[in-house]
């Protein structure tokens, strides 16, 4: 039998890798630095470290839900450049109600003594009826 597949072919290219974290209410997804996501100056680009910030916390909500979600909102502070890896944006659900979903995510550079990169604040919409399956 086939393994089943997680995440969208974007976020396999990416090479996303998803985790359980610490805590009942948390999701760490985890990205090597590659030369292909870096910018000019040789950092990770702020558009691949806002993905890995949405993907980890409607990750987190959704398995919360147990439902398919979809990201309503999403506010980010970029606090120093994630240059070595593996970097990992860890989310935790701060409220999970039956319409929506709030979680903290907060991105460290592994590799650069996890270096605190990032923190975020996503909101999700919960979606309908269709459950989805666990992202770990």
């Amino acid at each position: 039998m086939a393994e089943r597949e997680i995440g969208t072919a974007f976020q396999r290219w990416l090479g996303l890798r998803w985790e359980r974290a610490p805590g009942e209410r948390a999701v760490a997804v985890v990205l090597d630095v590659r030369d292909d996501l870096r910018g000019p100056a040789g950092s990770l680009e702020g558009g691949v470290v806002s993905t890995l910030a949405d993907v980890a916390g409607a990750s987190a909500c959704a398995v919360e839900a147990g439902r398919l979600v979809a990201t309503e909102h999403i506010a980010i502070s970029l606090l120093a450049p994630g240059r070595v890896g593996p970097v990992r944006a860890t989310a935790t659900v701060l409220r999970s109600g039956r319409r929506d979903a709030v979680a903290e995510v907060r991105v460290v550079d592994e590799g650069k003594d996890n270096r605190l990169m990032a923190v975020a604040l996503v909101t999700v919409r919960i979606l309908g009826d269709q459950p989805t399956a666990d992202a770990t």
